[in-house]
């Protein structure tokens, strides 16, 4: 754009066109407060430190100090030593309380027999033991798996207070040679997508056996195990060292005979 019309910018530090004064005049009311100066700070008198007093001795206090020799200090825990412990002292009371429990236990008592819903197994040596069953498996089920190899009398799947299945059930044979063939032939076999442990009831039939709640039982399942070991291949509680099924405790030399052992007698496991 050319002509006379052109506005001209007024040169920096010079005065505007018409000679009124600075550009700023010219400015809305809004934007010349922010050229506004503001107020001269106020004066404030320099402060006058106050003048520390002399250095004295502590000779007039001796009287005060005490003279009783301290408490000794009480040893620090860090958190590792406190870790070890607790775990110390649980294990210490778990011992005692399984201690206690294991001396009131008695399986030859209806309150400490493998019972469901108050009921018991009459004999034990017809009595199978069948652990890690499926929280869905019914004793319909069960009874429907194991009458394969002989009439079952009673099926009896263990339940919690709440009616909940604990995982485990005893199955009580007419015939104790069903028994013992279903016990050879049925461990490790799969229901409702779990192998179940299949063993003989030892409560009642083997001298000081002690349950695996008490610390005794069959299967190193819950054994310590070192960081980084892998499980083994093993899947039943009777597996030997080498994965295989083994059920040396009952088929071997210590077999039982077929006759009756008398009451509380060992008869599917080595005495002691």
């Amino acid at each position: 754009m050319s002509g006379p019309d052109r506005r001209q910018m007024t040169p920096k530090g010079q005065m505007s066109g018409n000679g009124s004064g600075p550009a700023i005049a010219h400015l809305p009311p809004m934007m010349k407060a922010m050229f506004v100066a503001d107020a001269p700070i106020e004066h404030k008198a320099p402060v006058v430190k106050r003048k520390m007093p002399a250095y004295a001795g502590i000779a007039q206090f001796v009287s005060e100090f005490e003279t009783e020799k301290p408490e000794p200090r009480p040893p620090f825990e860090d958190v590792l030593e406190r870790r070890a412990r607790v775990r110390a002292e649980k294990a210490s009371a778990n011992e005692a309380r399984i201690a206690s429990e294991l001396a009131a236990w008695d399986p030859h008592k209806l309150t400490s027999t493998p019972v469901s819903n108050g009921r018991v197994t009459e004999d034990a040596y017809k009595t199978l033991f069948v652990a890690r069953i499926s929280h869905e498996t019914t004793e319909h089920k069960l009874r429907r798996e194991f009458e394969h190899f002989g009439p079952l009398k009673t099926v009896r799947l263990v339940q919690d207070r709440n009616g909940e299945c604990r995982g485990y059930a005893f199955l009580e044979y007419e015939r104790e040679a069903d028994m013992k063939e279903a016990y050879k032939r049925t461990d490790g076999r799969k229901i409702d997508g779990r192998r179940v442990v299949v063993d003989v009831e030892r409560g009642r039939t083997v001298r000081k056996w002690k349950p695996r709640r008490f610390g005794g039982g069959l299967g190193n399942t819950r054994a310590d195990k070192k960081k980084g070991d892998k499980p083994g291949p093993s899947l039943s509680g009777r597996a030997g060292p080498s994965g295989s099924s083994s059920s040396s405790s009952y088929a071997s030399s210590a077999r039982p005979s077929t006759s009756y052992a008398p009451s509380g007698g060992d008869r599917y496991g080595p005495g002691g």
